[in-house]
């Protein structure tokens, strides 16, 4: 699976990484008021059509939407560095988590006694989003759009047996609801790990968040070992500088919950940083494939250390070269393996 990328304020970052939580939000509370009933709307119309028969007819569509909804979601974008998630999502300096997620990952809630619970034993993925709005689109974005979400269906429902349409009509519907948005939001590149709390094998404890006096409905959704981190981005912002190099020694120095890296995946974290930051050019790819070795070192502080000094030789290295090294300067490695960088979207709030 692609990095996903989830925007948030530095504050909500730091409970991510300490306790490895994060809110599902209840969908009918999401920044579209209209997107599940949109879902819902136009996924009848597309198996409708599929089947070539009415089999969701008009009052099955109004009784679905007087129903309780029960799926809480998780949003994250394929877009990095993007102003309007900036905006919408992470204000000021805030900062955006890229994740890449494997299919390993093991989720759990609080149940009703204040427990931990675990969500699942099998695998949960985010799954894409699509964008459907009939109404708002060409009739040639509008098939192919179509023709997507079929397709979708057909991958993520294997076990169902989808050439009996009328069978499955009622199960596809619901399933699949989640991941059909509005149209005009296709701008955020969403996927989402989305949660049925009526389908979970433990009930969870829901919550309630005030966000402008609206009381959010949500599960604490824990990722065992901590959410796959590789990299966080700092946004736009007048402090920007500051929010990094605060986030930098929050990294290094408080015990945070993320997947351990072994030595192997230390050297490939570390490799991806300067390839990145396009240090891994004349005299600097030289420095690395002779001092790449030092970084086995046991012990997390060894390697950090090794890091640190094959940093600063090939920054010398670049320097010689007459090469830019300003990337290199304006992004870090943690100790524990996280890449830190900076936004380039030269923008003040």
């Amino acid at each position: 699976m692609n990095m996903l990328y989830y925007y948030t304020n530095v504050e909500t970052m730091k409970h991510i990484l300490q306790d490895a939580n994060i809110f599902a939000t209840n969908l009918i509370y999401m920044n579209d008021a209209e997107e599940y009933f949109n879902g819902l709307k136009e996924l009848r119309d597309i198996i409708n059509t599929k089947s070539k028969q009415e089999l969701l007819n008009q009052e099955r569509l109004e009784w679905k939407l007087n129903q309780e909804v029960t799926s809480y979601s998780i949003s994250f974008s394929t877009a990095k560095d993007l102003l309007s998630q900036w905006s919408m999502y992470a204000g000021e300096s805030g900062v955006s988590l890229a994740m890449e997620f494997s299919g390993k990952e093991r989720y759990r809630g609080y149940s009703e006694d204040g427990k931990r619970e675990r969500v699942s034993d099998l695998s949960i993925l985010p799954r894409k989003v699509h964008y459907c709005t009939k109404t708002a689109m060409t009739s040639v974005d509008y098939k192919q759009v179509k023709g997507d979400i079929w397709k979708a269906i057909e991958e993520n429902n294997k076990s169902v047996t989808l050439s009996d349409i009328k069978a499955n009509a009622e199960y596809i519907w619901t399933e699949m609801t989640p991941y059909v948005k509005r149209y005009e939001f296709s701008a955020e590149e969403e996927y989402r790990l989305v949660f049925d709390w009526a389908q979970l094998r433990e009930r969870l404890q829901i919550d309630y968040r005030n966000d402008a006096n609206v009381l959010k409905p949500y599960l604490d959704i824990e990722c065992e070992g901590g959410w796959p981190i590789q990299e966080i981005t700092v946004g736009p912002g007048f402090n920007q500088d500051v929010v990094f190099n605060s986030i930098l020694h929050f990294l290094n120095h408080s015990k945070i919950e993320v997947p351990e890296l072994d030595e192997v995946e230390y050297i490939a974290r570390c490799k991806k940083y300067f390839y990145n930051s396009k240090a891994l050019l004349g005299k600097g790819k030289e420095v690395w494939k002779t001092m790449k070795c030092e970084l086995r070192t046991k012990g997390v502080k060894g390697r950090y250390e090794a890091y640190q000094e094959i940093k600063r030789k090939i920054t010398k290295a670049l320097n010689e070269d007459g090469l830019d090294s300003y990337r290199l300067s304006n992004s870090e490695l943690s100790k524990g393996g996280i890449i830190l960088m900076k936004s380039g979207i030269p923008y003040i709030f």
